[in-house]
């Protein structure tokens, strides 16, 4: 009689396991890029640092304090927009350096979300934003200085369900 007990309990548990967890459900994507700007020789971002997309610089250099004479990619990272979690884009792969963490806060109108954004460098927190992010439009986001430069973070939302 226990044993049909335990048996029960137990297939209710996997039938509770295996419905999911609705906060996990993607809701869209997010491109996290990690650019370097100096006014010095763009060669020390590194080997592995490659040109940026001419509408970037174009949009870069129309924000006063972006406003740098060379601009190199770093990395990006295109993770998904989990429903109620945390989610960590790692624009610097395999490096665990730079993270970023997102989290919606609340869907406004169509192909708008609020997120939590926060940059992580070294496993510390260095800034923390509450925008308003509008799929398509790029956001940038000025970071720490980094070997004779700074670090720029561009966040754009490249799907969001409705």
């Amino acid at each position: 009689m226990k044993i049909l007990h335990i048996l029960t309990i137990l297939s209710l548990l996997v039938t509770r396991l295996s419905a999911g967890d609705p906060g996990m459900e993607a809701i869209g994507s997010m491109s996290v890029k990690l650019i370097f700007a100096t006014n010095g020789n763009p060669s020390i971002a590194g080997s592995l640092a490659k040109e940026v997309d001419a509408n970037d610089i174009k949009q870069l250099k129309a924000i006063k304090e972006l406003e740098f004479s060379d601009y190199r990619l770093l990395g990006t990272d295109t993770p998904n927009i989990l429903k109620g979690y945390e989610s960590w884009a790692t624009p610097l792969r395999p490096s665990k350096e730079i993270l970023v963490s997102f989290q919606p806060i609340k869907r406004t109108d169509a192909g708008k979300v609020q997120m939590v954004l926060e940059y992580w460098q070294s496993k510390r927190k260095i800034f923390s934003t509450n925008p308003l992010l509008t799929k398509g439009k790029t956001l940038y986001l000025l970071g720490p200085e980094w070997r004779k430069g700074r670090l720029i973070l561009a966040v754009q939302i490249e799907d969001l369900k409705n």
